[in-house]
């Protein structure tokens, strides 16, 4: 048979490693305590999740993200739900460094 062995492939291990700026951190404190107080614990423990699953996706798929160069250059953003998430790709890890909702008006002023 072509292209096939039969004996098992190696299995691959990618690492893939994301950080949190301090702002996006506290923005995310922020998102989980007003989800919490609106929606309840589980709702609020379950869009967090949703987050982290989100920057694990970015962290294995840093160009995943549109360009946001006219914002921030060198930064990239990816739309999670009712959120933005700006990152940049560092040499070693992603690094998520904002976390803005959909309906904020995004200026450049606001990365500085």
């Amino acid at each position: 048979m072509y292209g096939r062995t039969s004996e098992p492939a190696a299995p691959v291990s990618i690492v893939v490693s994301y950080k949190l700026s301090p702002r996006a951190e506290a923005r995310l404190l922020e998102i989980e305590e007003s989800t919490a107080a609106k929606f309840g614990d589980y709702q609020a423990d379950a869009y967090i999740a949703g987050f982290e699953s989100t920057f694990e996706l970015i962290a294995t798929f840093p160009g995943i993200g549109r360009s946001a160069d006219e914002l921030c250059h060198g930064y990239r953003r990816y739309r999670y739900q009712s959120h933005h998430i700006f990152y940049t790709q560092e040499s070693d890890y992603v690094l998520i460094r904002a976390i803005m909702h959909t309906a904020q008006d995004l200026r450049p002023d606001l990365f500085e």
